[in-house]
């Protein structure tokens, strides 16, 4: 009992450092897309090249097979309920990577700038009313499983797979869609650059959260139900046409 205690705890640690390293990965795809569109926040060409600069962050996560919060959300249905535990534990580890990152940039040339942009971008997302947050959250959760689920659905071509995961993270960060975990940075860089922590981010998250699990599960629900009402059919034309001896 004890050595399998001690194996659950290993599995779990591992799992929460992958988590962390998610996190960091989040990290720097969001302070480069806040350092590019630090310059002009309304030009569509530099959020455009700050999306691009993002994906770097997603596509390492699933190349490595990093423990993504907003990434596990797909296989939930999936998951034994026991296991569900592991959505905050993975969440946990990536608001470490998240502050982790925050903290190596903040002091650098480019800190100041970072900063600034990321005040200026997490009073925006503060200001917006919950339902507004929650539904952002739905979308962006489709962005991702889409990312996942074709990656998956590519593993055969390199090429398309990353250009499965690239195209939706992209499109997510142009539409300015509420990621849990992509806001955290945004958060605690805004909090090094003199915001005040409030109550407000900690609810925010938490709708955000929930937004992501929603979307999250949408498309693998569906395609769960369409497998089962395939699977019945085609039970159901056995028995009524058996075959012939």
């Amino acid at each position: 009992m004890k050595d399998k205690i001690i194996d659950i705890l290993k599995k779990d640690l591992i799992f929460f450092l992958l988590s962390i390293l998610a996190g960091l990965m989040i990290a720097i795809g969001g302070m480069a897309y806040l350092y590019i569109t630090s310059y002009d926040s309304s030009s569509i060409w530099l959020k455009i090249a700050g999306g691009v600069a993002f994906t770097i962050g997603l596509l390492f996560i699933i190349l490595l097979d990093l423990k993504l919060f907003t990434g596990l959300n797909c296989d939930l249905i999936y998951m034994n309920f026991k296991e569900w535990y592991k959505l905050i534990l993975s969440f946990l580890g990536n608001c470490v990577g998240c502050w982790f990152g925050a903290l190596l940039i903040f002091k650098t040339p480019i800190g100041a700038a970072v900063m600034a942009r990321a005040v200026e971008l997490a009073t925006g997302k503060l200001a917006m009313d919950w339902w507004v947050v929650l539904l952002s959250g739905i979308m962006c959760g489709v962005f991702i499983t889409m990312a996942v689920l074709g990656n998956r659905a590519c593993k055969a071509s390199k090429g398309a797979a990353m250009f499965a995961v690239i195209f939706p993270i992209f499109i997510f960060v142009i539409l300015g869609v509420e990621h849990s975990v992509a806001n955290q940075v945004y958060f605690a860089l805004a909090t090094l650059g003199g915001k005040p922590f409030s109550g407000n981010i900690v609810l925010q998250t938490f709708i955000v959260m929930i937004g992501n699990i929603i979307g999250g599960v949408l498309i693998p629900l569906v395609l769960l139900v369409k497998q089962k009402l395939l699977a019945k059919t085609e039970k159901e034309e056995e028995l009524q046409h058996p075959e012939q001896e």
